[in-house]
């Protein structure tokens, strides 16, 4: 059973991984034996890594990537998943992303990129990832005069009794992931755009 939990966390051949993602391949492998209702489900998934992100006040993060095929999977049980994680590792909350990669820009005007492997289209993936229950229903971005950008995004106001208190650590591990920042709000009827 000591090895058992390595099938649940996949990284390259060349990288022993941390006691943080050794913890995580566990907490994982003991819902995949002990949880009836997700047994079937996790079975087949397994993740790529795991890091811990400071938010403040004494608070953390504990961010896991996995693999993209496996995205529609993991949102089907993310919220029971998600759950059951903080459980384990209590006092954190838990965050599950998708791996994605970003492609350098072409060296000739001939090759183009995938849409979805360009910069910005995988930080919006993530900042999906980080919301995934809740829907976005609005977006804006303000450029400030020394040329940085504040991006403010909005979610429906029913969802906020679930979001509110998870927001700040949302906020800080997408700076940390992306380098970007952004702030959120809710709004109660998105089609008059009507903010709270």
């Amino acid at each position: 059973m000591a090895s058992g939990h390595r099938k649940k966390l996949k990284k390259s051949s060349r990288k022993d991984p941390t006691p943080l993602e050794d913890e995580v391949a566990q907490a994982i492998y003991d819902l995949e034996v002990n949880n009836v209702n997700l047994k079937p489900s996790l079975s087949t998934l397994y993740v790529n890594t795991a890091k811990e992100v400071e938010v403040g006040h004494g608070k953390r993060v504990l961010v896991i990537f996995f693999p993209l095929r496996f995205i529609k999977k993991f949102h089907k049980i993310q919220k029971q998943l998600v759950t059951e994680l903080e459980k384990k590792f209590s006092g954190k909350s838990v965050v599950l992303i998708a791996q994605r990669k970003i492609a350098r820009k072409p060296k000739s005007n001939l090759k183009k990129i995938q849409r979805s492997r360009t910069m910005v289209a995988v930080h919006e993936a993530i900042l999906a990832d980080l919301l995934h229950p809740v829907d976005v229903v609005g977006r804006r971005w303000r450029y400030k005069t020394d040329g940085s950008m504040q991006t403010k995004v909005f979610m429906d106001a029913r969802e906020k009794d679930k979001v509110e208190s998870k927001l700040e650590a949302y906020s800080v591990v997408f700076k940390k992931l992306t380098g970007r920042e952004v702030s959120f709000g809710f709004m109660t009827n998105p089609l008059l755009q009507q903010f709270l």
